[in-house]
């Protein structure tokens, strides 16, 4: 959907201005449209102003530690707020995928949800979690309101 190798990826890519930085984002599915509808959201909240800054969106690379490609490879990820985010493997470098850990988290759940109204799904609900990572996923989103409702 967003292109099978960094070439397709990169040629879908277009600018997103947020908070001062120019970020590469896929404009497939509305993708780039929907991230800078968030950042006008979330320029409306000065709160949140430190959480802002971006770690990066596209980079083409498998997910650490695991043999597939990242959503950072399709441009449809962003990482914010690094200094201020919690990340499992920080936290437990021998864990590995099997291992139990504990949940931590610093970063306002109150972003996680303005990025939810744009299709961005929040790392920091993984059990292992990556609090600075979001990735546009409207389908995810769609399915969870879906599957809600059908319960008793």
């Amino acid at each position: 959907m967003y292109g099978n190798s960094q070439g397709q990826v990169s040629g879908n890519l277009v600018k997103v201005d947020w908070f001062g930085q120019s970020l590469p984002f896929t404009s497939v599915n509305g993708a780039a449209e929907q991230l800078k509808k968030a950042a006008a959201e979330l320029a409306q909240h000065p709160e949140f102003k430190k959480y802002m800054k971006s770690a990066g969106t596209f980079y083409w690379r498998n997910v650490r530690g695991a043999n597939r490609l990242s959503a950072h490879s399709y441009g449809i990820a962003i990482d914010l707020g690094v200094d201020n985010s919690d990340y499992w493997l920080w936290k437990y470098p021998n864990a590995g995928e099997e291992g139990k850990i504990q949940y931590y988290n610093r970063f306002p759940k109150e972003v996680a949800h303005i990025m939810e109204k744009y299709g961005f799904i929040w790392g920091g609900g993984w059990y292992h979690f990556d609090t600075m990572h979001f990735e546009y996923r409207p389908e995810i989103l769609e399915y969870a309101k879906l599957s809600n409702k059908q319960q008793p």
